[in-house]
This record gives structure tokens, C-alpha cells and sequence, in this order.
């Protein structure tokens, strides 16, 4: 499997690898996981000059010859700040974007109406210790399908993102919520 360097600036203090599928592109959910809020990837193609990296259906296809080079540092970007002309205008504020390094609650969608708590619970602890796991029910005490869980490490939360889930029976997809995403 390939993987390619991926950092948030130009001069990274870290990159992280992230994998190229077999069909040759990335998928926008895996960039995400890794880079919350992130839109796409831009290369350095000269002293000053940018190119950016398609997108299109979720999927960042490589920048030319249908390869990627795993010798690059791919740099992610972010959506520019919605303010109109005329309001005051922070330069650096699409720059400056950071992301805690802090355990939040995941959302995992899609968990089968018949699991408890003890099943999520014991699923996601192959990844790491769980310090929260609670599944939503209504006002009969009938699980609506999704739940949060945490954990107590943040590289161990990293893992679980990104990916699907195979829960008691059912794939189910696990998520920072948007409620989580930070931006200053």
C-alpha cells in the first residue's frame, strides 16, 4: 500500500502518512480524519507557485501522471473564511486554524438498534481505553441508532476515524461531530 506525506504548512513540524486506495486517489474522509475541516491538498511546484490537488465525489485524485510521489509533503487546505467585502477582515485567520490535540466525543452513526453499550464499548476498546460510551435512546428506552464514545488517548482516537466499523452486525461510520470542530 502507498502512502503519502501529508502536513498543515509548508515548513512541518510533523506530516502524517496518509494511504493512496488501490484505485489511486485518496479519499476526502481520510484527509478529514486526520486534518479536521480540510478541503483538498496543494503542492509546491516551483519558489512561489502553488497547484492545487482535484477534488471531485470525495475523492482527491493525484496531481498529474495518475501517481502520487510519496518524496513530497502534500500541504492540506482549509475553506476560506465566509466574510463579505467591507467587514473587518482577519488575513491571517484562514492560516491560523488549530486543532487540539484532545480527546473528544466521537459520534459513531448507524449502530444497530439491538447493541448495548457493553457491545460498543467492548468493540472500540480494541483500539484503545474508552472512558465514555453511551448510546441515544428515545423516551421508551429505544436506541435511535448512533452514540458517542471517547477515549482517554488521543493517537487511539485518531485510529478509529476515518474508517468503517463492523458492530454487531452492521457498518457503522464513526465521526468527530461537527459541534467539535474548532477554528479559530
Amino acid at each position: 500500500m502507498l502512502f503519502v506525506k501529508v502536513a498543515e504548512c509548508e515548513a512541518p513540524e510533523e506530516t502524517i502518512e496518509i494511504p493512496v486506495e488501490n484505485d489511486g486517489f485518496i479519499l476526502m474522509s481520510t484527509l478529514s480524519a486526520q486534518f479536521p475541516g480540510a478541503c483538498g491538498l496543494k503542492i509546491k511546484t516551483g519558489q512561489t507557485s502553488w497547484r492545487g490537488v482535484r477534488v471531485a465525489e470525495d475523492k482527491i485524485y493525484p496531481p498529474g501522471e495518475d501517481q502520487w510521489d510519496n518524496k513530497i509533503t502534500y500541504i492540506v487546505t482549509y475553506p476560506k473564511d465566509s466574510k463579505r467585502k467591507g467587514e473587518d477582515l482577519d488575513i491571517n485567520s484562514a492560516k491560523t486554524r488549530k486543532i487540539e490535540r484532545k480527546c473528544v466525543d466521537l459520534i459513531v452513526l448507524g449502530i444497530p438498534w439491538k447493541s448495548t453499550e457493553d457491545i460498543v464499548r467492548q468493540y472500540f476498546e480494541q483500539y484503545g481505553e474508552v472512558v465514555l460510551c453511551e448510546i441515544k435512546r428515545d423516551f421508551s428506552n429505544n436506541s435511535k441508532g448512533f452514540g458517542f464514545v471517547r477515549f482517554k488517548d488521543y493517537d487511539d482516537q485518531c485510529s478509529v476515524l476515518g474508517k468503517k466499523h463492523f458492530i454487531d452486525g452492521r457498518w457503522c461510520d464513526v465521526k468527530i461531530p461537527n459541534s467539535q470542530v474548532k477554528f479559530d
